[in-house]
């Protein structure tokens, strides 16, 4: 399945910039070439060219189930060290792939909720290994699609832009449209990690093999609920001068990744990824007096959501002056957004800021929006700083100084009116464990709202901090927080500046 992006705001995948020059350049393949050279039982690829386009690393199954405490092979008596040993060495090699632009997949074994594509031979020896599928277990039943421990581990959680592929087999092309996805883009080499190396890793390296495509294994990417198995599946690889392809280890194909040409964005890419999972220690919190009742969230469950601060909605020339709006009422809500903001800094919760931005050719911007909002890319006069309106990169889209991001917190650039559309926050908040939310931001009704909503149907819970919040309507703001608490919090929370501070304080 494909995950929504906004594909306007990616780089190309196949030009590619180089040194300090952040223009992009149409690369020779030539220039791309690399090589496992300490692959085992050859060099790999065989034919010695290696390059950014035609490889993809397909990640399988780095499930819960399989690699979470309560999981099914944690179900079933295994010890879970065993497969998620990988873990450290993947998140390696995905940061590695994903700064040179390499094609990332990931794979995840589950079966229908009315277990329809699960054979009875299958569900009938999973009970007898005292774990059946699509019976209830601590993750939800056990290797079901959408329950907890169906899903991927944070640590390895995909971005938007890469593909998931849900199989119901062990094989990653049976039953799936893997096959296709790899051959429409081009792709000729697999790198392959993993769990478990016996048995879904092997059948999918098994299956690549006969399609044609070459395979390399990665020794300490993937791992098995015994030590024997694993070695025994990797010596497999190496019989017959690779009767499946080769093998390596995680820092010698890093190595070779690291030689071809880096995406633009890839120091944010490789930061993004050894980020993931790692979670927050900052403390548990209670907003007593939150409405429509007491708000809590459990050490390092909780991030700061920033929304749309920016130049654009707050300055005089920016689009929201535009518009006619007094950006003052707007303005009077940044000393309380600050004050949460340090809070929330100094506490070390995560903080995401997001911006309200289209690429430079507005083709992220759909007509209906252009339409009524004409001003869009244009250069209105008084302007802030000559930028055009909402554009990416602009002075105008900047955050304003007050609320400024630090280095290493997440910045979202957003398509849309709510953070979620076209972006990968879901996953970023997923990958730092996070399951509740603090939100400032502007404006109360459009963008904020917007989010939260999107926010709250996503299971996460939500508070709004009233007097930061700001809209260019008094009556709309009002309007936003009745709806949020109405229903006995049917949107989420709101409560004062004051009293989130202290929250996140004591």
């Amino acid at each position: 399945t494909r995950r929504p992006s906004e594909r306007a705001l990616l780089p190309a995948r196949r030009e590619r910039s180089i040194g300090p020059s952040s223009e992009c350049k149409k690369i020779d393949r030539s220039e791309r070439m690399s090589r496992v050279a300490s692959a085992t039982p050859y060099a790999w690829p065989y034919d010695g060219s290696l390059a950014a386009d035609d490889v993809a690393l397909v990640l399988i199954d780095m499930q819960t189930d399989f690699c979470g405490l309560g999981g099914y092979v944690a179900q079933m008596g295994y010890d879970v060290s065993l497969t998620r040993a990988p873990i450290e060495p993947l998140r390696r090699i995905l940061a590695a792939a994903r700064a040179a632009g390499v094609r990332v997949i990931h794979t995840r074994e589950g079966h229908r909720p009315s277990l329809a594509d699960l054979p009875d031979n299958k569900r009938w020896r999973s009970r007898q290994a005292g774990a059946g599928i699509g019976d209830p277990g601590p993750c939800g039943r056990i290797l079901v699609r959408g329950e907890p421990g169906w899903d991927l581990i944070p640590e390895l959680y995909p971005l938007n832009t890469e593909d998931v592929v849900d199989k119901p087999g062990k094989g990653s092309f049976c039953a799936t449209d893997l096959d296709l996805i790899l051959r429409s883009r081009g792709i000729k080499r697999i790198i392959l990690g993993g769990i478990t190396t016996d048995v879904c890793v092997h059948t999918t390296m098994r299956e690549a093999n006969d399609r044609g495509y070459e395979c390399l294994l990665l020794e300490d990417g993937c791992g098995a609920t015994d030590a024997g198995n694993h070695a025994a599946a990797i010596k497999m690889v190496h019989m017959q001068h690779g009767v499946f392809g080769a093998t390596a280890t995680c820092d010698a194909v890093c190595a070779a990744l690291d030689t071809l040409p880096r995406v633009p964005d890839a120091d944010a890419l490789v930061r993004t990824t050894m980020a993931a999972g790692v979670k927050s220690s900052h403390a548990a919190g209670e907003v007593k007096s939150a409405k429509p009742f007491s708000f809590e969230w459990r050490v390092g469950e909780c991030a700061l959501v920033m929304v749309d601060w920016q130049r654009d909605f707050c300055d005089d020339g920016g689009f929201g002056a535009s518009l006619g709006n007094d950006v003052t009422a707007l303005r009077r809500a940044i000393p309380a957004a600050s004050r949460v903001l340090a809070a929330a800094r100094e506490a070390g919760m995560p903080v995401v800021h997001t911006l309200e931005s289209h690429a430079p050719d507005l083709s992220c911007c759909p007509p209906a929006k252009l339409a009524r909002c004409p001003s869009i890319g244009e250069v209105v006069p008084g302007g802030i700083e000559g930028s055009r309106v909402l554009v990416a990169g602009e002075p105008g889209n900047a955050l304003v100084p007050e609320l400024a991001a630090l280095e290493g917190e997440v910045v979202i650039h957003k398509p849309g009116k709510g953070a979620f559309f076209g972006t990968d926050l879901d996953a970023r908040l997923k990958s730092l464990g996070v399951k509740s939310l603090l939100f400032t931001g502007v404006t109360t009704e459009v963008c904020v709202q917007t989010t939260m909503r999107e926010a709250n149907d996503r299971g996460y819970e939500c508070l709004l901090v009233e007097d930061a919040t700001e809209s260019y309507f008094p009556e709309f703001k009002a309007a936003t927080l009745a709806m949020i608490t109405a229903q006995n919090g049917i949107v989420g929370w709101t409560a004062s500046a004051e009293d989130v501070v202290a929250a996140i304080k004591s």
